[in-house]
C-alpha cells in the first residue's frame, strides 16, 4: 500500500489523539483515587474529632450527701466542675446516705472485682482489702508531678502500698468530747472533767438531776463507744499500747471502765446505731457525745433550743495512774478518695483532674469553713483567722497542743477484730460476757 504524505499526517494525527486519550484517562484514575482517599481520611478525622469530643462519664457514688455536713459545698463543686467541663466530662453522683449502706456496697464492689470510677473508702486496717485488690489506679507520676505539695508532710505516707499511692486522703477526723454546758450546768459543772475520777462523780450528778451523761452504741460499728474504748485505751496504756496487741492489761482495763460507762447513757444503747446517738445528742437527750468536726454543721443546722452556742470541745479525760498524758488526742486521716484502674487513658486523666479539683486548697478551705470538717489539704486558715468555724477552730488548738494525736481502735486493729468488736461489746454490756472474755473474743477474731 502506498501513502501519500496527507494520509500520513493523518495517521500521525489520529495516533497522538489516542494516546492523548489514554493519558486523561490516566490522569483521571489518579484524581478519582486521590479523591477517594481525600475523602476517607477526611471522614477519619471527623470520626476521631467527634470521639475526642465525646463526653467521658465519671460515675462517683457518695456518702457526702443529704444531711451530711459537706453535702451543700460538695454539690455545689461537682455542679462547678461539670460546668467548667461541659462537653468533655461529667461526673455523675449515686447518692448514698446511709454510712453503713456504703460501705456495704464498696465491701461488695471489691469483691467482686467492679469498682466505680471514684469512691470513698476507711483508712488504716480498713483499707487493705481495697489496696490488694489490684483495682485501684496508681496516682504516683500525678502526685510526683507536683500535686503532693498540696498535702500536709507525710500524709501521702498512708495510701502508699508497696511503692505506689493508691488513693487520696482527704478528711482529716479529730474525736474529742463534744459536751452541752447548759446540762452540765444544771448538775454543777461549768468545765468538763479533766480526770475519769471526776467525770463518773458528775455522771452521778447527772443522774440525780435526770441528765443521761453520755451517748454509747453497739449497733453497726460501734461508732461513739468505739471512741470511747479507743480513749480509754490509750490514756491508760500511752501512745505507744498498740505496739503491745491485744495482751497489753490496757485493753482489758478498758473493757473494765466501758461496762461503767454503760451505767451513765441510754436505755436503747444496745443495738444502736450512729443514727440514734447523734439524734439524743442534737435533742439534749444526753449531755457528751464523742464524734468529730463533720458533726459540727449538725449541730448548727438540727440542734434544738440553739444548741450550737452551748456546745463546747474538750479532750477525752485523763486516766489516773494511767500512761496517758492531759490533752491527748484521737486524730486519723478519716476518709480517703480512691479511684478504679481505667484502660482508656482519656478517661484516666479526667478521673484524676477531678480528683486534683477536689483537692485544690481554695476548693478544700470552703468545704472545710461551711461544714467545720478538717483535711490533710494545705490551706490558709488559721484557728482565730476569722474564718474557721467556732468549734473547729477549738479543735484545731487543742490538737496543735495535743501531747500526741492516735488513730482510733478500728484502724490500728485488724479488720476481722474492727468487725468483731460492736458484738463483743454488746455482750460485755449485757452480762454475757466478762471483761477477760471479751479480749479473748477479739483475740479469736485476729486469728481468723
Amino acid at each position: 500500500m502506498i501513502y501519500s504524505a496527507d494520509s500520513a499526517d493523518k495517521y500521525k494525527e489520529r495516533g497522538g489523539l489516542k494516546m492523548l486519550k489514554r493519558n486523561f484517562a490516566k490522569v483521571l484514575a489518579v484524581v478519582m483515587i486521590l479523591s477517594t482517599m481525600l475523602i476517607g481520611l477526611t471522614s477519619c478525622g471527623k470520626s476521631a474529632e467527634t470521639q475526642a469530643q465525646k463526653e467521658i462519664e465519671i460515675k462517683f457514688p457518695s456518702f457526702w450527701v443529704a444531711k451530711d455536713s459537706k453535702a451543700k459545698v460538695m454539690s455545689e463543686l461537682i455542679n462547678q466542675f461539670n460546668e467548667q467541663n461541659k462537653g468533655k466530662i461529667k461526673v455523675v453522683v449515686e447518692e448514698i446516705a446511709d454510712y453503713d449502706a456504703y460501705e456495704d456496697k464498696m465491701k461488695s464492689n471489691i469483691a467482686a472485682g467492679t469498682m466505680p470510677d471514684v469512691f470513698i473508702f476507711k483508712t488504716g486496717a480498713m483499707a487493705e482489702p481495697y489496696y490488694k485488690s489490684g483495682k485501684l489506679m496508681d496516682l504516683t507520676q500525678y502526685y510526683n508531678d507536683g500535686w503532693k505539695n498540696d498535702f500536709l508532710p507525710g500524709v501521702l505516707d498512708s495510701v502508699t502500698y508497696n511503692g505506689q499511692m493508691l488513693a487520696v486522703p482527704y478528711e482529716y477526723g479529730v474525736a474529742p468530747a463534744l459536751y452541752n454546758k447548759k446540762l452540765l450546768a444544771e448538775a454543777g459543772y461549768d468545765h468538763f472533767p479533766k480526770t475519769y475520777t471526776e467525770f463518773f462523780d458528775m455522771c452521778e450528778k447527772m443522774k440525780a438531776k435526770n441528765i443521761v451523761p453520755a451517748a454509747q452504741m453497739t449497733g453497726a460499728n460501734a461508732w461513739t463507744s468505739m471512741l470511747w474504748y479507743s480513749q480509754l485505751v490509750v490514756a491508760i496504756g500511752g501512745p505507744d499500747v498498740y505496739k503491745n496487741g491485744l495482751d497489753d492489761p490496757a485493753f482489758l482495763e478498758a473493757a473494765k471502765m466501758m461496762q461503767k460507762l454503760f451505767k451513765y447513757t441510754t436505755g436503747d444503747a444496745v443495738g444502736a446505731t450512729a443514727a440514734v446517738t447523734a439524734g439524743h445528742f442534737l435533742n439534749e437527750r444526753v449531755a457528751i457525745l464523742l464524734n468529730g468536726p463533720w458533726f459540727i454543721g449538725r449541730i448548727k443546722n438540727e440542734g434544738i433550743n440553739n444548741m450550737y452556742d452551748n456546745v463546747e470541745v474538750a479532750p477525752a479525760p485523763l486516766y489516773e495512774g494511767g500512761k496517758g498524758s492531759e490533752g491527748g488526742y484521737i486524730g486519723f486521716v478519716q476518709s480517703n478518695i480512691g479511684a478504679a484502674k481505667q484502660t482508656d487513658k482519656n478517661k484516666e486523666k479526667a478521673v484524676v483532674e477531678f480528683l486534683k479539683y477536689l483537692t485544690k486548697p481554695e476548693n478544700v478551705e470552703k468545704l472545710s469553713v461551711d461544714s467545720g470538717s478538717l483535711f490533710v489539704v494545705k490551706t490558709n486558715l488559721k484557728p482565730k483567722d476569722g474564718k474557721v468555724e467556732r468549734l473547729q477552730g477549738e479543735m484545731i488548738e487543742q490538737m496543735n497542743k495535743a501531747p500526741y494525736l492516735v488513730p482510733h481502735f478500728q484502724l490500728m486493729v485488724s479488720p476481722s477484730v474492727g468487725t468483731e468488736f460492736p458484738q463483743a461489746l454488746s455482750s460485755l454490756v449485757l452480762g454475757e460476757k466478762t471483761p477477760e472474755q471479751f479480749i479473748e473474743a477479739l483475740k479469736a477474731a485476729d486469728k481468723k
